[in-house]
């Protein structure tokens, strides 16, 4: 992107001083003059790379006031943890936390990688923007929520550098002087939330006492439970993740301090719609070779945690690799087999062909995505992209119009790639995400885009489909397909897909009305159907439809109570408003009946005794009186004006009160035509104030009968909420999904109420109702006091 940055830049700036450092510049034999020449000349913006930036060497002292930072939260965490209780597992872990953090932190700083030339600090650099920020999201930070899912405790050596550089920036800028650019600023975990804040609002993370991770954590998150497909596809787990956001106002507020979101549905771009209305799902069939592999690796995966198996001899790492190449093709997990037709890839190959073939005339393009089993050498064992290559050829298609892009090193070659695309030389272009994502811009004739495997987070699915879903494409309709083998660890893929976007989604639409963030917005609910079509269970696809239901009729249903919550507390305001109006306007009018007039030679003003007709003397007079009486300790009457009382408080200094019926300010003025005439202005808006009352009081009826209209209104879905419920449990019980998945969670005794219904999900309180109707029917004959676990959620005892 460094060339489209600059002409970019010179396009709209053509005067502008510009820097565009590239590849060549920052090689050792030529980056200390490139460094000299940032420092010396009067640049307006020096445009670098990712990797350019980081080889702009920080300060060691900088460094090492970070790493000592760190450093002491850890050591405050292992103090905290050692007072409440000694010995515990927490602090052991916390404990070789901060010994591996010692090491680790010095390696990041990475001095092997920059140069002993100037360091950033002294380039001179006023301002900092940065394209594509979330590739510095793994920023480090400490947690004693060491046991969690959703919570990486990975740390980059890029976000490192880049955190000790936005610091320096905002230094000289009083807080500001830095802008992030993204489309996906929370792209896989909670975490990032934190860490964008971190980036551009430290002072204000510290001002809230939020500065800490576990703190930001405690206000702003909570760990859900709830069931997934294990990650060898056999099986369900009870698993507790971090994935919801709390008290959403107050993190929004502070968030849209620095924030400025704008998604697609709010720019309403003229971009191409998708065929059908969403991405449609190819399905493949599990083979029985590959429900053996799947078994094969359940069982790996369980003797890990049975037996201590050595990490280099088997990890969940590799038997989850082994179980996605599975997924994509069997091939790539046990060698050489005969080509089944069923197959993913097959399936894929002719669905490309045809959508090729049906766009000759046009000479359309498509997209292929496939991050597994990239393109090998000749000799070196199957791929992918070669077996698509082949076969798409032995169809028909010219070789010369299919490419991968891992074939296009340097930016010149991609250049003429993407121009070859965009004419439709090259029709069909096959790549992975890192390689075929950000930064291709290709839509010009693209038709359809083919999703072969599924990426680990949501960010790369929008990165994906962002390449057709652009402002430039010919096509008004474009197709998305996604292909699935089910029974296959796609369904776990798609599902994590599912648990990640649930909270991304929401918080990208800026929508802060709701206090809890946790049920899935639309791209989610497509990650749960592709789940539910892995799993090859009917079953399943009918509960996540139904879970989906549930989840949208019950969000609407709470907002329902809500909103008749907030209609029956705004009919008692406005009732009293109208009760309070009406006596205003009674009050306004007594007192204009009272009034005596005090326009021109009618003036007069009775002060402490004394009567003054001169408004200038009276003025002075009132000054006075007023400066001698600021220290009372309560109200002073000083005289009568108009007919009313005129009183001073003390408490409010800068207001005269004159008293009838109701009360009216005049201010307090050190000019003496000023005070006066505030006063005969506070008698004369007697008449517009009634105006304003009756307005109001009009108003407020016709909204009470509005609103009173909608109250105790039914809410309209009630009748398919509580079947979508009851269905919901009825499919439960029958997929046996609370089966114990792990030693030691059997049955629960019904030892007291609270403790059976405290295990109940939250999400799943409507259901309550159901399951104790069925607690007689399913209760063991032999045992009446023991409830059998596939009713209810086993509970889990850490």
């Amino acid at each position: 992107m460094l060339g489209q940055f600059s002409s970019e830049l010179l396009t709209l700036y053509p005067a502008a001083n510009i820097l565009a450092a590239g590849k060549a510049d920052f090689e050792s034999a030529r980056r200390r003059e490139l460094m000299s020449r940032i420092a010396t000349n009067n640049w307006d913006a020096v445009i670098v790379t990712h990797s350019g930036f980081e080889r702009l060497a920080i300060s060691s002292q900088a460094q090492k006031g970070f790493i000592q930072e760190q450093l002491d939260d850890l050591e405050t965490c292992i103090r905290e943890q050692k007072g409440q209780d000694s010995g515990t597992r927490l602090v052991k872990q916390l404990e070789a936390s901060k010994k591996r953090l010692e090491a680790r932190l010095k390696t990041l700083a990475a001095e092997h990688r920059k140069d002993d030339t100037l360091t950033f600090e002294e380039l001179g650099v006023d301002r900092l923007f940065v394209d594509e920020a979330h590739a510095y999201k793994n920023l480090f930070y400490v947690t004693k929520m060491t046991r969690v899912a959703g919570l990486p405790q990975t740390a980059s050596e890029r976000a490192f550098d880049m955190f000790l550089k936005v610091q320096h920036v905002q230094r000289a800028n009083g807080g500001g002087g830095v802008v992030f650019a993204t489309g996906t600023p929370i792209t896989n975990t909670m975490a990032e939330m934190f860490t964008m804040q971190r980036f551009l609002q430290m002072d204000t993370l510290a001002s809230r006492h939020l500065r800490h991770f576990d703190s930001w954590a405690a206000t702003f998150g909570e760990s859900v439970t709830a069931l997934e497909l294990a990650p060898d596809g056999a099986g369900y787990r009870l698993n507790t993740r971090f994935a919801r956001f709390v008290n959403v106002p107050e993190l929004m507020h502070i968030f849209r301090q620095v924030a400025d979101i704008q998604t697609a549905d709010m720019l309403k771009l003229p971009i191409p719609k998708i065929e059908g209305g969403r991405p449609r799902i190819v399905r493949a069939p599990a083979t029985p070779q590959l429900k053996a592999l799947v078994a094969s690796l359940a069982a790996r995966a369980e003797r890990l945690k049975t037996n201590h198996v050595p990490p280099w001899e088997d990890n969940m790492l590799k038997i989850t690799g082994e179980g996605r190449k599975a997924a994509l093709d069997l091939r790539l997990a046990l060698g050489p087999l005969e080509d089944n037709p069923a197959f993913k890839v097959n399936q894929a190959v002719r669905e490309i062909f045809a959508i090729w073939d049906s766009s000759r005339e046009q000479r359309l393009a498509q997209l292929v995505f496939c991050d597994l089993s990239t393109p090998k050498g000749p000799g070196q064992g199957f791929s992918v992209y070669d077996d698509i290559k082949t076969k798409l050829v032995r169809l028909g298609v010219p070789a010369a119009e299919i490419a991968f892009i891992q074939d296009y090193d340097s930016d010149a070659a991609k250049l003429t790639l993407f121009k070859n695309v965009r004419s439709g030389k090259v029709r069909i272009l096959v790549g992975s995400t890192a390689k075929m994502g950000a930064g291709t811009n290709v839509q010009a004739k693209l038709v359809a885009l083919h999703h072969l495997d599924a990426p680990w987070r949501p960010a790369d699915i929008e990165q994906r489909e962002g390449r057709i879903l652009r402002q430039g494409n010919s096509n008004p309709v474009v197709q998305i397909t996604r292909y699935v083998t089910e029974g296959s660890f796609d369904a776990y893929m798609w599902q994590t897909l599912e648990t990640k976007a649930k909270f991304i989604a929401q918080i990208m639409t800026g929508e802060c009305s709701a206090r809890r963030i946790e049920d899935l917005d639309s791209p989610a609910l497509t990650y749960a159907e592709v789940k539910a079509i892995a799993s090859g269970n009917p079953l399943v696809i009918e509960k996540a439809k139904v879970d989906a239901e549930v989840m949208r009729l019950g969000r609407l249903r709470g907002q329902h109570g809500e909103d008749q919550y907030n209609a029956r507390r705004r009919l008692r305001m406005m009732e009293e408003d109208v009760q309070r109006l009406e006596r205003a306007i009674v009050g306004h009018r007594t007192d204009l009946e009272r009034r005596v007039d005090t326009h021109g030679d009618k003036f007069v003003i009775k002060l402490v005794g004394r009567t003054y007709g001169d408004r200038a003397e009276a003025g002075t007079a009132l000054i006075g009186l007023v400066d001698r009486q600021r220290h009372a300790r309560g109200p002073v009457e000083l005289g009568h004006f108009a007919g009313f009382r005129l009183a001073f408080r003390p408490t409010v200094p800068d207001k005269l009160t004159l008293h009838g019926t109701m009360t009216y300010d005049g201010n307090v003025s050190i000019s003496p035509a000023g005070i006066i005439g505030s006063l005969e202005h506070a008698m004369r808006s007697i008449e517009e104030r009634i105006g304003r009352a009756q307005e109001q009081l009009t108003q407020t009826k016709k909204s009470i009968g509005e609103i009173a209209a909608l109250v105790d209104r039914p809410f309209e879905h009630e009748a398919r909420y509580h079947e979508a419920v009851a269905r919901q449990a009825e499919l439960v019980e029958t997929l046996d999904l609370t089966r114990p998945q792990a030693p030691g969670s059997g049955d629960l005794t019904t030892e007291s109420s609270s403790t059976v219904e405290a295990d109940i999900p939250p999400s799943q309180e409507a259901a309550k109702k159901a399951i104790n109707e069925r607690k007689e029917r399913v209760s063991s004959p032999t045992r009446p006091g023991v409830i059998r676990s596939d009713v209810l959620r086993p509970r889990i005892v850490v």
